[in-house]
């Protein structure tokens, strides 16, 4: 069932011995019920004739009618003609789930790019075109006379006849509705917001191709470090070891952080980040793996150093653990600092990673503290005012740096592959779903 909701103009009810708009689209699409919006002109032509209502009755007895009187005078002008928009819009929260046609055919131009606008900007809704008897401008013929008799008029209307043509059409606004929802979507993936433009998505699905919605999905899932999922619906990942994944999808999301200026959640991560990436590197790349040192109670909790085991195997790391903190503690749990002072210790360790990674360290620590108990606030400004004076762009280029030298030999992106999934998700909405250039044709 369906709701029709019309202005009211010259051409209504019939006009030449015709239909006019609102009256043929009662016959053609039977709604249950017609909202008609009255100016001040047709209240009066209503109250006194009733020209409408009687030409309704005529076609569909079973239709309800339900008029917006108003007192609007300038019904050419749009200021005057707010109460068309707020009275659809009480219409629709009134009837959320039934589809509400529009007259686009009735009224003045003003009237007629309002009911156009709300075509496009509300889901549920079907935009209706009435095309003239004569396929061209109405106006040629005079409008319901008011001294004619309305029940004359209407008993000599030829769209009553048997085999009358029906010049109803559905206009292509979608069209111009996918131009607008294109336009923000384009927005919100250029800024990396996927599940914003994966909401998006969903409501005009049928305005795109299912590569778009997968493609979405896709980033929506990868920027969330989701990675089973998200390469589920790609079906392919660089490397087939784990860490080295997830190290490489933890980098490019920071970048994005760092581009989408999220500078507080960018630095907050940096610890993280470079902890499990100098483990990696101490576990993979050097032969002063962490289980020589350290002992822990299960896979997943933290390693913890052991001051026996350091004397017995490696002297020379509590000796630098010492001159850092002093009188170190046995069972205390290893972190990126300590890290760096086992890197000290091994004799063939590149000197250019561990500067960047010292150089990372003075970053952390001024920065990530206050961040964690404080309330308060970080800019480009403030970091590059602030000693070690990086920028979070330069940040991000020592990351990247410390990251490549690290995964040597390994398979991993050069660059941020979110670049090339931008690329892929726009252009996948250049072309338009089959049912929709159907319809739009």
């Amino acid at each position: 069932m369906s709701i029709l909701y019309s202005p009211a103009g010259d051409t209504d009810p019939i006009r030449g011995m015709h239909d006019g708009a609102m009256l043929h689209i009662i016959r053609h699409y039977r709604p249950r019920m017609v909202k008609i919006f009255l100016t001040k002109d047709m209240r009066e032509k209503e109250e006194q004739r009733q020209i409408y209502s009687k030409a309704i009755q005529k076609v569909a007895p079973e239709c309800v009618i339900d008029f917006i009187k108003t007192d609007i005078i300038e019904a050419q002008n749009m200021e005057k003609l707010v109460a068309l928009a707020d009275n659809f819009i009480e219409l629709r929260k009134q009837y959320p789930n039934e589809e509400i046609i529009l007259n686009l055919s009735s009224g003045t131009p003003q009237m007629k790019t309002i009911m156009s606008f709300l075509a496009t900007d509300f889901d549920n809704v079907l935009a209706v075109q009435v095309v003239s008897p004569a396929k061209s401008s109405n106006r040629e013929n005079f409008a319901t006379q008011d001294h004619e008799d309305i029940d004359c008029v209407i008993e000599t209307n030829l769209d009553d006849e048997e085999g009358a043509e029906n010049r109803c059409q559905v206009p292509p606004l979608s069209l111009f509705t996918r131009y607008s929802v294109r336009h923000q979507l384009v927005s919100l993936v250029s800024s990396y917001e996927y599940s914003a433009a994966l909401a998006l998505y969903k409501k005009h699905k049928n305005m795109f191709q299912k590569e778009t919605g997968r493609l979405l999905e896709h980033a929506d899932l990868r920027a969330k470090l989701r990675l089973q999922d998200a390469f589920a619906k790609a079906k392919s990942s660089i490397s087939d070891k784990k860490e080295v994944v997830a190290l490489n999808e933890f980098l490019m999301i920071m970048e994005l952080r760092q581009r989408k200026g999220d500078l507080a959640e960018f630095i907050v991560k940096l610890t993280p980040f470079l902890y499990q990436l100098t483990l990696f590197y101490l576990e993979n790349k050097t032969s002063y793996k962490p289980c020589l040192y350290c002992e822990r109670d299960s896979f997943k909790k933290p390693w913890r150093v052991s001051i026996r085991k350091l004397q017995e195997k490696f002297p020379e790391i509590l000796r630098a653990f010492n001159r850092h903190v002093g009188n170190f503690r046995d069972n205390t749990e290893l972190s990126f600092s300590n890290m760096l002072d086992i890197l000290g210790c091994v004799p063939d360790v590149d000197k250019s990673l561990l500067d960047e990674l010292k150089l990372l360290r003075k970053v952390e620590a001024k920065h990530r503290n206050p961040l964690a108990h404080t309330i308060t606030d970080i800019t480009d400004e403030l970091l590059k005012n602030t000693e070690p004076y990086y920028t979070s762009g330069e940040i991000v280029q020592k990351l990247r740096k410390v990251f490549s030298l690290i995964m040597a030999g390994e398979k991993v992106y050069k660059n941020n592959v979110y670049d090339d999934l931008n690329r892929d998700i726009i252009k996948s909405m250049d072309t338009f779903p089959e049912n929709c250039a159907a319809r739009l044709a």
